[in-house]
């Protein structure tokens, strides 16, 4: 029962990013815009959702642990969207460069609450 509300709570959470874009009058058009992957929850979510994309194929070639993945991910991201919508220079890749841990954090939490205690219950029952 506890994981379903907390499966709930991100879904949920993650539903009203759209909303806040509809409540500043403009619809969301795009899966991904870079100004909306400029910030932390943007960001969060498409690093969550690329490191599950990627973390079977690395874990299986390559011994990379999936947190230092996460964190180049996160980098990537808000590099790009910080050079696409503000422009870059040194002082931006100083605070992309910390804004990415708070980035790979969150992607790490919204991990653990929905898919690796699923995860989880499966090896139990398997065992």
């Amino acid at each position: 029962m506890k994981k379903i509300f907390w499966i709930m709570l991100t879904v949920a959470l993650l539903m009203l990013l759209p909303v806040a874009a509809i409540a500043e009058g403009e619809l969301p058009v795009d899966p991904f815009t870079w100004e909306q992957l400029a910030t932390i929850a943007g960001a969060t979510l498409a690093t969550l959702l690329i490191v599950q994309l990627l973390k079977l194929p690395l874990d299986k070639v390559w011994k990379i642990p999936t947190r230092i993945v996460a964190y180049l991910i996160a980098l990537i991201i808000l590099i790009a969207a910080t050079y696409f919508t503000q422009g870059l220079d040194w002082s931006k890749v100083g605070l992309c460069i910390l804004n990415a841990v708070i980035v790979a954090l969150s992607a790490f939490g919204a991990y653990e609450i929905t898919f690796h205690k699923i995860e989880q219950k499966k090896e139990k029952t398997e065992t």
